[in-house]
């Protein structure tokens, strides 16, 4: 039996009436105690410990027929997270609790009637590249010359100069007014001056003694048939 102040007993551990007697009557099990494997089970609902008066009682801790260390443990956790709990929600409460939420919504309310200038993105002038005119060709007129130049010879003999100048090399003009060799298959000499003047003048239709530069009149030309 466990006592308690002025020699009155409190708890008392009482067996079932098929297991052997306790050595003496206020006999308490050690707190490592368990019954032997070989008794039968005590009846449904028995309650292990009474007090002074034989009324049910829970018995001590870690005892048998008492509550476990581990669940007293697990009871006293669980009511301390429950007490940490609801002093941190209470905190949370003082924190944001007040008038801060009316100060909050005002504030926004402000921000929201007051109108924002948006800004303005600014076009750049466009600027017109103004392009000159490109200047006007002048067509030149070439006026004939009333003495024969190189020019016809150019012009009227270059269909048969470039038919033969595979076959004979032409010699390079002297001056501006020589006209070019026309290839002469039989003879190896090249011509003269008056030579090809002379063939010059067969080719146009024209005299050969008019091709001769002593008798060449001032006027133009005369015209071929």
């Amino acid at each position: 039996m466990i006592g308690g102040d002025g020699g009155k007993s409190l708890k008392r551990f009482v067996v079932p009436p098929t297991w052997p007697s306790p050595p003496r009557r206020h006999w308490v099990p050690p707190k490592t105690w368990h019954p032997d494997p070989s008794w039968p089970p005590p009846p449904p609902g028995w309650r292990f410990w009474v007090d002074g008066k034989g009324n049910p009682v829970r018995g001590p801790v870690g005892r048998y027929g008492g509550p476990s260390r581990r669940a007293v443990y697990a009871g006293a956790g669980a009511l301390m997270l429950f007490l940490g709990v609801n002093f941190w929600a209470l905190s949370a409460i003082g924190m944001f609790g007040g008038d801060s939420g009316d100060r909050t919504a005002i504030h926004f309310a402000d921000d929201s009637t007051t109108p924002s200038a948006t800004p303005t993105p600014v076009v750049p002038p466009k600027t017109t590249q103004h392009t000159s005119a490109p200047p006007p060709v002048q067509k030149s007129t070439v006026t004939p010359s009333r003495k024969p130049t190189q020019q016809p010879t150019k012009r009227r003999t270059t269909a048969q100069s470039d038919d033969r100048a595979q076959s004979t090399p032409t010699k390079p003009s002297a001056t501006a007014t020589k006209t070019i060799r026309p290839p002469r298959p039989t003879t190896s000499t090249p011509p003269s001056r008056d030579e090809l003047l002379r063939e010059y003048c067969l080719q146009q239709g024209w005299d050969p003694e008019y091709c001769d530069p002593d008798n060449w009149p001032s006027g133009p030309p005369p015209e071929g048939p």
